[in-house]
Protein backbone atom coordinates (compact mmCIF):
# COMPACT_ATOMS: atom_id res chain seq x y z
CA UNK A 1 0.00 0.00 0.00
CA UNK A 2 1.66 3.44 -1.19
CA UNK A 3 2.27 5.61 2.19
CA UNK A 4 -0.57 8.29 1.74
CA UNK A 5 -3.19 5.41 1.18
CA UNK A 6 -1.84 3.78 4.42
CA UNK A 7 -2.10 7.62 6.27
CA UNK A 8 -5.54 8.09 4.77
CA UNK A 9 -6.42 4.04 5.82
CA UNK A 10 -4.86 5.15 9.55
CA UNK A 11 -6.80 8.14 9.52
CA UNK A 12 -10.05 5.92 8.60
CA UNK A 13 -9.65 3.65 11.30
CA UNK A 14 -8.34 6.43 13.87
CA UNK A 15 -12.19 7.77 12.93
CA UNK A 16 -13.65 4.48 13.51
CA UNK A 17 -12.32 4.14 17.26
CA UNK A 18 -13.37 7.48 18.17
CA UNK A 19 -9.94 8.53 18.55
CA UNK A 20 -10.24 12.11 19.98
CA UNK A 21 -7.18 13.06 17.52
CA UNK A 22 -8.46 11.43 14.44
CA UNK A 23 -8.62 14.44 12.75
CA UNK A 24 -6.19 16.77 14.70
CA UNK A 25 -2.72 17.42 14.30
CA UNK A 26 0.23 18.71 16.44
CA UNK A 27 1.92 21.11 14.14
CA UNK A 28 5.50 22.87 14.69
CA UNK A 29 6.93 25.92 13.35
CA UNK A 30 10.06 28.20 14.24
CA UNK A 31 9.97 30.99 15.77
CA UNK A 32 12.59 33.99 14.65
CA UNK A 33 14.68 33.26 18.06
CA UNK A 34 14.94 29.45 16.29
CA UNK A 35 12.71 28.05 19.07
CA UNK A 36 10.30 25.19 18.12
CA UNK A 37 6.32 26.12 18.56
CA UNK A 38 4.00 23.51 18.61
CA UNK A 39 0.34 23.86 18.71
CA UNK A 40 -2.76 21.62 18.01
CA UNK A 41 -4.73 22.23 14.89
CA UNK A 42 -7.59 20.52 12.68
CA UNK A 43 -5.92 18.73 9.20
CA UNK A 44 -8.54 19.32 7.11
CA UNK A 45 -7.22 17.33 4.20
CA UNK A 46 -4.37 14.60 3.37
CA UNK A 47 -3.86 14.48 -0.72
CA UNK A 48 -1.09 12.71 -2.49
CA UNK A 49 1.35 15.10 -1.72
CA UNK A 50 0.03 17.74 0.94
CA UNK A 51 -1.58 18.25 3.78
CA UNK A 52 -4.29 21.19 4.25
CA UNK A 53 -5.45 23.10 7.59
CA UNK A 54 -7.15 26.43 8.36
CA UNK A 55 -4.74 29.50 9.70
CA UNK A 56 -5.72 32.74 10.26
CA UNK A 57 -2.80 35.60 8.97
CA UNK A 58 -3.09 37.30 12.47
CA UNK A 59 -1.51 34.54 13.98
CA UNK A 60 2.19 34.00 14.92
CA UNK A 61 2.46 30.71 12.87
CA UNK A 62 1.99 32.98 9.77
CA UNK A 63 4.42 35.34 10.89
CA UNK A 64 6.88 32.51 11.28
CA UNK A 65 5.98 30.39 8.54
CA UNK A 66 6.16 33.66 6.11
CA UNK A 67 10.05 33.64 7.12
CA UNK A 68 10.30 29.82 7.47
CA UNK A 69 8.04 27.54 5.24
CA UNK A 70 9.73 24.65 6.83
CA UNK A 71 7.50 23.10 8.91
CA UNK A 72 6.46 19.85 10.51
CA UNK A 73 2.70 18.02 11.63
CA UNK A 74 2.67 15.21 13.77
CA UNK A 75 -0.39 12.62 13.98
CA UNK A 76 -1.36 10.79 16.80
CA UNK A 77 -3.72 7.95 16.97
CA UNK A 78 -3.55 6.82 20.66
CA UNK A 79 -6.34 4.31 19.10
CA UNK A 80 -4.04 2.56 16.69
CA UNK A 81 -0.55 3.10 18.72
CA UNK A 82 0.18 4.57 15.38
CA UNK A 83 2.45 8.12 14.68
CA UNK A 84 3.49 9.92 12.19
CA UNK A 85 5.80 13.05 11.14
CA UNK A 86 4.95 14.97 8.41
CA UNK A 87 7.50 17.25 7.26
CA UNK A 88 7.42 19.64 4.18
CA UNK A 89 7.36 23.10 3.07
CA UNK A 90 3.90 25.80 3.90
CA UNK A 91 2.47 27.91 1.06
CA UNK A 92 -1.07 29.61 1.55
CA UNK A 93 -3.78 28.02 -0.99
CA UNK A 94 -5.79 30.47 -3.29
CA UNK A 95 -9.04 32.20 -1.08
CA UNK A 96 -11.18 30.13 -2.64
CA UNK A 97 -9.85 26.87 -0.11
CA UNK A 98 -11.45 28.89 2.97
CA UNK A 99 -14.59 30.08 0.56
CA UNK A 100 -15.41 26.04 -0.61
CA UNK A 101 -14.91 24.79 3.24
CA UNK A 102 -16.57 28.36 5.40
CA UNK A 103 -19.68 26.44 6.34
CA UNK A 104 -18.12 23.36 7.74
CA UNK A 105 -16.03 25.81 10.29
CA UNK A 106 -18.26 25.84 13.81
CA UNK A 107 -19.87 28.94 14.52
CA UNK A 108 -17.00 29.89 17.33
CA UNK A 109 -14.66 29.26 14.67
CA UNK A 110 -16.18 31.96 12.10
CA UNK A 111 -16.31 34.63 14.79
CA UNK A 112 -12.82 33.88 16.29
CA UNK A 113 -11.86 35.17 12.90
CA UNK A 114 -14.10 38.09 13.36
CA UNK A 115 -12.52 38.56 16.85
CA UNK A 116 -8.79 38.82 15.68
CA UNK A 117 -9.79 41.45 13.15
CA UNK A 118 -12.09 44.00 14.89
CA UNK A 119 -10.65 43.15 18.63
CA UNK A 120 -7.28 41.26 19.13
CA UNK A 121 -5.02 39.45 16.87
CA UNK A 122 -4.51 35.96 17.56
CA UNK A 123 -2.08 35.15 20.50
CA UNK A 124 -1.75 38.75 21.76
CA UNK A 125 -2.26 39.16 25.52
CA UNK A 126 -5.86 39.99 26.93
CA UNK A 127 -5.86 41.50 30.33
CA UNK A 128 -7.94 38.15 31.78
CA UNK A 129 -10.33 35.66 30.46
CA UNK A 130 -13.47 37.24 32.12
CA UNK A 131 -12.69 40.32 29.81
CA UNK A 132 -11.83 37.83 26.65
CA UNK A 133 -15.16 36.43 27.14
CA UNK A 134 -16.74 39.27 27.67
CA UNK A 135 -15.02 40.91 24.93
CA UNK A 136 -16.26 37.51 22.19
CA UNK A 137 -19.91 37.64 23.82
CA UNK A 138 -20.44 41.41 22.76
CA UNK A 139 -19.28 40.52 19.05
CA UNK A 140 -21.17 37.55 18.72
CA UNK A 141 -24.22 39.54 20.24
CA UNK A 142 -23.60 42.04 17.08
CA UNK A 143 -23.29 39.63 14.63
CA UNK A 144 -25.82 36.98 13.38
CA UNK A 145 -24.36 33.69 11.70
CA UNK A 146 -26.13 34.94 8.00
CA UNK A 147 -23.56 37.72 8.78
CA UNK A 148 -20.63 35.54 8.65
CA UNK A 149 -18.45 35.68 6.07
CA UNK A 150 -14.89 34.29 5.22
CA UNK A 151 -12.18 36.77 6.54
CA UNK A 152 -9.55 38.24 4.25
CA UNK A 153 -7.45 37.03 7.12
CA UNK A 154 -8.48 33.60 7.25
CA UNK A 155 -6.22 31.38 4.81
CA UNK A 156 -5.74 27.58 3.88
CA UNK A 157 -2.30 26.66 4.37
CA UNK A 158 -0.95 23.51 1.56
CA UNK A 159 1.96 21.78 3.30
CA UNK A 160 3.99 19.98 0.39
CA UNK A 161 5.40 17.18 2.12
CA UNK A 162 9.09 16.14 1.16
CA UNK A 163 9.29 13.12 4.01
CA UNK A 164 6.49 11.10 6.13
CA UNK A 165 7.90 8.73 9.26
CA UNK A 166 5.41 6.01 10.43
CA UNK A 167 5.77 4.40 13.93
CA UNK A 168 3.92 1.55 14.58
CA UNK A 169 4.22 1.11 18.37
CA UNK A 170 1.80 -1.98 18.40
CA UNK A 171 4.34 -4.75 17.51
CA UNK A 172 3.96 -6.16 21.57
CA UNK A 173 6.98 -8.26 22.01
CA UNK A 174 8.85 -6.60 18.51
CA UNK A 175 10.96 -3.96 18.06
CA UNK A 176 8.14 -0.97 16.94
CA UNK A 177 8.30 -0.89 13.13
CA UNK A 178 9.40 2.66 11.98
CA UNK A 179 9.65 3.49 8.41
CA UNK A 180 10.81 6.70 6.43
CA UNK A 181 9.31 7.57 3.01
CA UNK A 182 11.35 10.61 1.22
CA UNK A 183 9.39 12.16 -2.04
CA UNK A 184 11.24 13.40 -5.17
CA UNK A 185 9.94 13.55 -8.07
CA UNK A 186 10.34 9.85 -8.84
CA UNK A 187 7.79 9.32 -5.93
CA UNK A 188 8.02 8.07 -2.53
CA UNK A 189 11.28 5.83 -1.54
CA UNK A 190 10.67 3.85 1.52
CA UNK A 191 13.50 3.00 4.12
CA UNK A 192 13.27 0.98 7.78
CA UNK A 193 14.58 2.71 10.28
CA UNK A 194 15.84 1.83 13.90
CA UNK A 195 13.07 2.25 16.44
Amino acid sequence: MHIIEQLQADQAAANAHQDPNANLCFFSTVDPNGSPQVRTLVLRQIAETTITLFINTSSPKWQQLSKQPRCQALLWYSSLQIQYRLSGIAEALASDAIQDNWHKRPLRAKLLDYFYDWTAPQSSRMTSRAGLLEQFEALSQRLTPEDLKPSSAAIGLSVQLDQIERLDLSQNDLPHARTLFDRSENGWTTHALVP
